[in-house]
Formats: C-alpha cells, structure tokens, sequence
C-alpha cells in the first residue's frame, strides 16, 4: 500500500470514529484531522468537505454488500446448496467488524434525518436487491411452493440477522463466534426448508 493510500485510508478509519461518535452534524474536519494524525490541509486535499468523508465511509459500505446484489437462482444447482451459500454469505458481512462499525455511521444518520434516510436506503436497497431476486428467480422454478418470495427472503434475512447484526450494531455486543454463526445458519436453513417441505394448508 502506497503511502497516499495509507494515509486516505487512516483518514476514511478517524471519519468512520468521529461519524459514529458525534454524528454528521456534530463532525468536524478538524477533529477528523486530529483522529488521522494528519493536517487540515492533508485532509482537505483527499475530501473537500465532511460530507464528502461521510459519502466515502458509505461507499465502502456499499462495497461490502456489493457481493451479494450480484445473486442469480442457478437452477441447475441444488436449492439447499445455494441457500446456505447465500446464508454464509450473509452472516460473513454481518459479523464483519468493519462492516458493523459502518452500518452505525449509516443508522445514525437514518434516525437523524428524514431526507439522508431515503436517500440512503435508495442506494442500500439497490444492492440487496440481488438476495431478493435469487428468492425470485427460485419461487420461478417452483422452489418456494405457495410462499412469497419476497417474504421468504425477510423471513430468512431476519434469522440471520436477529441473533447476531442487530445486537452488534445496536447493542456494541461482539459478533458470534464461529460455531454460534454455524448453528444460526443452519437454523436459518432448516427452518425455510421445513416450511417449504411442508407447505401450510389454506
């Protein structure tokens, strides 16, 4: 790593610090300089304004979910297979430490005001939206019986999330371990496959 890539990157690590502490509104570039060890004028030449940092720390948010907005039903594979890839997927994101400390930076902004909040979940919304279509694409190949792919998409994120992303990022709670992530996988899994295994009746 280059030393002008390391010096962006101390610099995006004091904004993400200074962003979860004080908010956007309470931020200041010179507070965000101080965090970084760097000058004013350093932190200026990378990011004209804290709004700016603020866009960077979002963007590499979006890099980390950009992963999984790249999902397609492969309907030469087993279903189950591809589902618990998905689920692994999605538990390495959420018990991300890195990953954590941003989706704080992006709920307090959320809470904060009504207009960042859609302008945010707009752009978030456009990259989940690959888990959403692979529901989709296997409710369209007769995988998901009478269920709603859409609802068996939160039902299934929801699994995942309830026991590990919400406690960490709201609760400053450490993400499970390894063999908590397993078993909160494969109850996620088994779960949705029994409800499709045996369909409720209406």
């Amino acid at each position: 790593m280059n030393r002008s890539l390391t010096k962006r990157t101390a610099m995006l690590d004091a904004g993400i610090a200074e962003l979860v502490e004080a908010g956007l509104a309470g931020a200041s570039m010179e507070s965000i300089a101080a965090r970084a060890e760097v000058s004013k004028r350093t932190l200026y030449k990378h990011f004209p304004s804290k709004d700016a940092v603020f866009e960077a720390v979002f963007a590499l948010l979006i890099e980390r979910v950009d992963p999984l907005g790249k999902l397609h039903y492969d309907a030469k594979r087993d279903f189950a297979t591809q589902l618990r890839e998905i689920a692994k997927k999605e538990m390495q994101l959420i018990c991300d430490p890195g990953f954590v400390r941003l989706s704080r930076v992006m709920m307090i902004e959320c809470m904060r005001s009504e207009q960042r909040s859609l302008q945010l979940m707009v752009q978030f919304g456009e990259k989940e939206n690959g888990l959403f279509r692979w529901f989709s694409e296997a409710g369209k190949a007769g995988k998901l019986g009478k269920l709603d792919p859409r609802v068996a998409a939160e039902l299934f994120v929801a699994m995942l999330k309830s026991p590990a992303y919400w406690y960490s990022v709201i609760g400053w709670q450490p993400s499970p371990r390894k063999a908590a992530q397993k078993r909160i996988i494969d109850e996620a899994c088994t779960t949705l496959l029994s409800r499709l295994a045996s369909p409720t009746r209406r």
